[in-house]
């Protein structure tokens, strides 16, 4: 069972967006009552900052890893209104993580964390809250010592002008109140849907499967609560199944119970059985008095996905060798000579699909509508598949959303979520209207009957579903939610993949994708969440929605990733307790994976593909790149112990010049003329490792 959030978490999490909230807006002005702040009063006492002052401008430049400055806040009267900390700034390289604390002795104060400084290579507008941040400590009527700190890097540069304390603007108080309310909506959605999914029904559906033409569903009524106004109701895709539904809104079906045993049985023909859409799920609800609106009483049940061709499933692996990053850079025999028998590509699904005429596109009849597709698009997708299924490899597609700002053809309607934010990298796709979901399964559908198996040569059985989700806010941006929501809406898109792709291959598998975070305790509320809770979450969900072929997409980092010795990782134990899950401990996930509660309906275990991890090591740091080899050796005597491991895909074959400085590549830097860099030794390694080459580079390097 999931726990609930303790209340000062969730309370933390409104305050936080509520109170803190940043008003980046040049034209907000001070009004009458606006007071200026001196920052002279207090300079003495400024500590690893150079002050520049000239032109009415103010200039600090941190000097050092800890840097803040000192000045004092005039008295303020207590009003009905919140004040307001402004300032005009210039910062081109924006400060993470500013702090306030209060009082002469600043080591006796709390601490309030400020929202960051962004970036800004103009002049705009920073404002706190200050009310809403120091909430109970404000100190009205007084003076007080102000100290901020200013991040923690050296050579930062922040240049401030109109640093004022105002009353609040009506604009800012109606947002203030508009999100207020919408917070406090989500988080009653979330205790809604965390409800919902602990509830043990009185009411089962059984079976929703495909017989013929007709669609049957057949489940368990108790005869006290048959045939009292009790429907069948088809849920939709963009349905949370949680809340209620208005009965005349989706199409629904009485349930008559047979008086012996309780079941029941229902049958849709023709139309209703074909008009049935991907990713929805059918509900037994009920009706109390004269309500328009019908309530559940069943978990939401998917219908089985019946495959519509006969393919050969994919090689049995275990332990297999695998690469990230698969492109036209390599050549199929140099991989094939490498041992791969898994890689995965990237598959961006911006742009895919159009409702409009494109030149180039390929009109296509996609569930009754009318696309046109990017072809241009796919045949870069085919080269790289192409590539890695000549070289032998069994292939995972990892299917990527690129947040707003990123988004090529603005004209077109974005496939991601309409609350994510550009912080994110990649966003979750919008299952929130129709139209988003039609979009959506549009695209997946043109990617499973693409790559679905009938050409072998562009295969795909490994569907990875986004990226790191545990870590949302970077890596599959929904803006902020509560974890419930979260995960409603990513296992909507879960079913979503599973149903378009097994349609077209019976052996596709679909796996969530989740950082070493195992039991995280650093989550950041409503933005990053424990992966080993969002496993627990599709484990439930796979138990009362119907199961279907589900698997793990695991990063097993080691804890530091500039540190590829994971043997010495110091956070994490061998227990589903541990913080993090690292190669050191791989063997936690392995065990998990083979629980009762874990595995499919078949009883078989599902599997897990460790399907982006890399060990750091610079081309000139003789030290690091000997551990790098010894990392991968090390490795793979731990996913042979690991039987749900079935593939291992090193991230990345070639160092990356802007990946934050780390060089994970099995070879250096591409250089001029040579696009896939120098191998380091850590490239032979790999390449001896499965055969027998590899006792070599064991006694060499591991018996030393």
């Amino acid at each position: 069972m999931l726990r609930k959030p303790p209340v000062s978490s969730i309370l933390q999490a409104f305050c936080w967006t509520l109170l803190l909230s940043l008003f980046v807006n040049a034209s907000v002005k001070a009004d009458d009552q606006a007071i200026a702040i001196d920052w002279s009063s207090l300079a003495s006492r400024h500590h690893q900052v150079d002050v520049q002052n000239a032109n009415g401008e103010i200039t600090f430049v941190s000097q050092g890893n800890d840097p803040f400055v000192w000045f004092r806040l005039p008295p303020l009267e207590h009003r009905d209104m919140d004040w307001v900390f402004e300032w005009e700034y210039f910062c081109p390289d924006g400060i993470t993580t500013p702090e306030w604390r209060m009082g002469d002795n600043a080591s006796l104060s709390p601490v309030w964390e400020l929202p960051s400084v962004p970036k800004a290579e103009g002049w705009t507008t920073y404002s706190v809250n200050l009310s809403g941040l120091l909430r109970d400590r404000f100190p009205y009527g007084q003076s007080v010592s102000v100290r901020m700190d200013l991040g923690t890097k050296a050579k930062s540069r922040l240049s401030l002008r109109r640093t004022i304390i105002r009353p609040i603007s009506a604009q800012e108080l109606e947002a203030q109140q508009h999100e207020r309310q919408r917070r406090l909506d989500k988080q009653t959605l979330a205790e809604t849907i965390r409800e919902h999914h602990q509830q043990e029904w009185p009411v089962v559906i059984s079976q929703v499967k495909r017989e013929g033409a007709s669609v049957v569903v057949r489940g368990v009524c108790p005869r006290q609560r048959a045939n009292t106004d009790h429907w069948l109701v088809l849920r939709s895709p963009e349905d949370v199944a949680a809340t209620p539904v208005a009965l005349e809104s989706r199409p629904a079906w009485p349930i008559e119970a047979d008086a012996l045993n309780d079941q029941f049985q229902v049958t849709l023909d023709g139309e209703a059985a074909s008009a049935l859409r991907p990713g929805s799920r059918f509900q037994v609800c009920r009706r109390e008095s004269e309500s328009p609106s019908l309530l559940p009483c069943s978990a939401e049940v998917y219908p089985t996905v019946e495959s519509e061709v006969s393919i050969d499933p994919p090689p049995a692996l275990h332990a297999a060798k695998g690469l990230t990053c698969i492109d036209s850079r390599f050549d199929p025999d140099m991989l094939r000579d490498l041992g791969l028998q898994h890689a995965s590509v990237n598959l961006l699904l911006d742009g895919l699909v159009s409702q409009t005429e494109k030149p180039g596109w390929v009109s296509r009849e996609l569930k009754g509508a009318r696309w046109w597709v990017n072809e241009p698009q796919l045949v870069g997708y085919d080269r790289n598949i192409q590539i890695a299924r000549d070289a032998g490899c069994v292939v995972a597609g990892i299917l990527l959303i690129q947040t707003h700002g990123n988004v090529a053809d603005p004209a077109n309607p974005w496939l991601g979520h309409p609350e994510s934010s550009t912080a994110g990298a990649y966003a979750m796709p919008n299952l929130t209207t129709a139209d988003a979901v039609a979009r959506y399964a549009a695209v997946l559908e043109v990617l499973g009957e693409r790559y679905c198996g009938t050409d072998s040569r562009r295969r795909i059985d490994h569907w990875i579903v986004h990226n790191e989700v545990d870590y949302g806010w970077q890596w599959t941006n929904m803006g902020e939610q509560p974890f419930e929501v979260f995960m409603d809406h990513y296992v909507r898109s879960m079913r979503l993949v599973d149903g378009a792709m097994r349609r077209h291959n019976p052996h596709a598998t679909v796996l969530i994708s989740l950082t070493h975070r195992w039991n995280a305790t650093d989550c950041i509320p409503w933005k990053t969440y424990a992966p080993r809770e969002m496993m627990r979450w599709v484990i439930r969900d796979s138990e009362q929605h119907g199961d279907y072929g589900w698997g793990v997409a695991y990063h097993p980092y080691p804890q530091s990733l500039w540190e590829a010795d994971f043997w010495d990782d110091t956070r994490l134990n061998q227990t589903d307790e541990t913080e993090l899950i690292t190669m050191k401990n791989l063997h936690v996930l392995d065990r998990l994976m083979h629980q009762p509660e874990t595995r499919a309906a078949d009883g078989s275990v599902r599997p897990v593909i460790c399907s982006e991890q890399g060990y750091h090591a610079a081309e000139d740091q003789p030290a690091q790149l000997q551990t790098q080899s010894v990392a991968l050796l090390k490795t793979w005597q731990i996913l042979r112990e690991c039987p749900s491991v079935i593939a291992f895909d090193y991230h990345r074959p070639v160092d990356h010049p802007h990946e934050g400085g780390l060089r994970l590549g099995l070879r250096g830097l591409p250089q001029p003329g040579n696009r896939i860099g120098n191998p380091k030794p850590a490239w032979e390694v790999f390449h001896a490792i499965n055969t027998e080459r590899e006792a070599h580079f064991v006694n060499d390097l591991l018996k030393q």
